[in-house]
């Protein structure tokens, strides 16, 4: 198992900083401070999904009136196992992707697009079709690679009816 490094944040912060813009320019919209981001080193293992590249998570929040927080955990041996893979993606692109695919999740149940504990399939299925059609309006170097690669892959599991795995998480798979 391996973990996501110090010498890795610079392409954490990358990565997500280009899905924040990819997300402005599409949407409008700003994620602002409406979400962190964590690794699986970070959190309880023990509440850690297998088979996913990350995991959000709903933080509750003190006041009723204030908007609800999101977290978006990476599972870095996931990632880096991927990577080991499949060595023509670089980790930027691949963040990119996932960080895409959560924000899209977080403006979906932050504006009311989508409910937080409604049906998990149906969310992944409409999430993972916005990232690829967005992502792919963009030239971003990496992402065409990380776009064909998923795309030549086994359908991916989120079909399996197991996207749940608590009433507060909605597990991604990618």
């Amino acid at each position: 198992m391996g973990y996501l490094l110090p010498e890795h944040s610079s392409a954490l912060r990358y990565g997500s900083l280009l899905a924040e813009q990819v997300l402005s320019r599409s949407l409008g919209w700003h994620a602002g401070d409406l979400y962190d981001v964590t690794t699986v080193s970070e959190i309880d293992s023990s509440a850690r999904p297998a088979n996913r590249f990350a995991q959000l998570l709903r933080v509750e929040v003190a006041l009723p009136h204030m908007p609800h927080h999101y977290r978006v955990c990476l599972l870095d041996d996931e990632i880096l196992s991927f990577l080991e893979e499949h060595l023509d993606i670089d980790l930027v692109s691949l963040i990119t992707f996932i960080m895409t695919h959560e924000l899209l999740h977080v403006h979906r149940f932050s504006t009311g697009k989508a409910d937080f504990f409604g049906d998990p399939v149906s969310e992944e299925v409409v999430v993972d079709a916005l990232t690829r059609v967005i992502l792919a309006k963009y030239p971003v170097i990496g992402l065409k690679r990380v776009l064909s690669l998923l795309d030549r892959l086994k359908a991916a599991p989120l079909y399996n009816g197991h996207i749940m795995n608590e009433p507060r998480c909605v597990d991604a798979y990618l």
